[in-house]
C-alpha cells in the first residue's frame, strides 16, 4: 500500500513538473515562431488617414510586446468601402500568425445589411480587440449652406464621400429624415474629403471619425451639428445625436441599428491562426494599447485611444443581428449598395 501511494505521488510529481514545462515551452515555440518574421497589417483606407494613423501606432508599441518581437509593416489596401481589404483577408491572408487588419467597423454588419460582393463571413475572423470607439460626426465649413441643424432640412449642402461611412451615413440620414445633403463621390480617403473641405470643394462631411478630421482640420474651423453613435461622446456634449432629430420610432431605431458599429470603432482582427499565437496576439494588443508612451503619443497626434475587449465587440455585434427583422430589412434596404 506505502508502495501504490509513492508511485502515486511520483507521478503527480512528474506530472506537475512535466505541466510546469510546458508553458515555457508553448511561449518559446511562439516566440521561436516570431522572431526574424514580419507581420502585415493591412488597414482599408489610404496613407494618412484615419484607420491608417491607428494602425501605424499600434504597429509601432506592439512588435515589443510579442514574443520574438517580429516587425510589423502596414499595407494600405483601400477599395469599396473596405471590402477589397476584408475579402483578402479572409480569402488571401496568411493563416500563420504573419497577418492582421484593422477593418471598417461596418464591416462587421455589412453581411446582414448589405452581402453584395461580400466574399467573407464573421466567424472566419478572431477580434484582438479595438483601439478606440469611432465619434462619428457630420461637420461642415463655416460657410457651408447649412449652419444649423434646422438647414440641413432646407438648405442643398454639398459634402464629400470617399466611400464607407461618408457614403452611406449621409445617404442613410437623406433617405430617413429628409435632409439635403448633396453627395461628391470620387475621394480616395477621408483625408481627401478634409483636403477638399479646405480648398471649399464640398461644404462638408458626414460620417467621418472626429479624430480623421482632427487630423487636417481644428474644431474652430468647423460647424460639428450632428453625432452618429448610441450616446453622445464626453468629448461632443452638447452636440445632438443624430436619431435625437427623428420624427418617428421607426426612424430613430432604424438609425441606431445602422450607426451601431461606431460604438465597436477601430477594430483589429486576425484571420483563423493557432491559438497559441492568436493569444500571443491577442495579450500583446492589449498590453500596447495600455502603453503609457502609445497614451502619450496619441493625445500628441489628438488621437482617441480607449482599449475595446473582443468579448465587448463581440456583445455589440450580437445585440445589432438580434434586432427585429423589420428594423433590419429597413437598414438594409438604406445601406444595399451604399458602402
Amino acid at each position: 500500500m506505502k508502495l501504490f501511494r509513492r508511485a502515486l505521488l511520483a507521478l503527480a510529481t512528474t506530472g506537475l513538473a512535466f505541466a510546469s514545462m510546458q508553458a515555457p515551452a508553448r511561449a518559446q515555440g511562439v516566440a521561436d515562431f516570431y522572431r526574424g518574421k514580419t507581420i502585415t497589417l493591412y488597414t482599408p483606407d489610404t496613407p494618412g488617414s484615419g484607420y491608417d494613423a491607428y494602425a501605424r501606432l499600434v504597429s509601432r508599441f506592439m512588435t515589443e510586446k510579442i514574443p520574438g518581437n517580429p516587425a510589423i509593416v502596414v499595407q494600405n489596401m483601400p477599395g469599396g468601402g473596405g471590402l477589397v481589404q476584408t475579402n483578402y483577408i479572409y480569402n488571401n491572408a496568411p493563416t500563420d500568425g504573419t497577418a492582421m487588419a484593422i477593418i471598417m467597423h461596418g464591416a462587421i454588419f455589412r453581411p446582414i445589411f448589405d452581402p453584395r460582393e461580400v466574399r467573407y463571413k464573421m466567424d472566419g475572423f478572431r477580434y484582438l480587440g479595438s483601439a478606440a470607439p469611432i465619434i462619428v460626426i457630420g461637420a461642415f465649413n463655416k460657410d457651408a449652406p447649412a449652419q444649423t441643424a434646422a438647414d440641413m432640412f432646407t438648405k442643398e449642402t454639398p459634402i464629400g464621400s470617399s466611400g464607407g461611412t461618408t457614403q452611406y451615413f449621409p445617404d442613410a440620414i437623406n433617405r430617413l429624415l429628409g435632409t439635403k445633403f448633396k453627395l461628391v463621390s470620387g475621394y480616395r480617403g477621408s483625408n481627401e474629403v478634409v483636403l477638399a473641405m479646405q480648398r471649399n470643394e464640398v461644404a462638408g462631411v458626414v460620417g467621418i471619425g472626429l479624430d480623421s478630421l482632427l487630423l487636417g482640420l481644428p474644431m474652430d474651423k468647423v460647424n460639428v451639428l450632428f453625432q452618429i453613435g448610441s450616446v453622445r461622446s464626453k468629448e461632443l456634449p452638447n452636440v445632438p445625436l443624430i436619431q435625437e432629430l427623428a420624427k418617428t420610432e421607426e426612424e430613430r431605431k432604424v438609425i441606431e441599428a445602422v450607426s451601431a458599429s461606431v460604438s465597436i470603432g477601430r477594430v483589429f482582427v486576425t484571420p483563423k491562426i493557432p491559438d497559441d499565437r492568436q493569444k500571443a496576439l491577442n495579450t500583446a494588443f492589449e498590453q500596447a494599447l495600455k502603453d503609457p508612451q502609445l497614451l502619450e503619443q496619441a493625445a500628441k497626434q489628438r488621437m482617441v485611444v480607449n482599449f475595446i475587449s473582443p468579448e465587448q465587440i463581440e456583445g455589440i455585434a450580437k445585440t445589432v443581428y438580434a434586432f427585429p427583422e423589420p428594423v433590419l430589412k429597413r437598414a438594409g434596404e438604406i445601406m444595399a449598395g451604399n458602402y
